[in-house]
């Protein structure tokens, strides 16, 4: 499985309220599975998603 992060498009103009995007990404383009205002908080997920078995470790 693939999975991008980036910004969210819609709160780039205003830093103070920036969102980070969690995205699945297959041949029919990306789709969302979460957002977060932390970086780390995405990160964690997507290493969770990517490695079931270890806990996201």
């Amino acid at each position: 499985m693939t999975y991008a992060i980036h910004p969210v498009w819609s709160t780039t103009s205003q830093p103070q309220s920036l969102l980070y995007g969690l995205y699945k990404v297959g041949v029919d383009g990306e789709h969302e599975i979460a957002q977060a205002s932390r970086l780390e908080s995405i990160e964690e997920l997507r290493q969770q998603l990517l490695h079931p078995e270890q806990g996201g470790k």
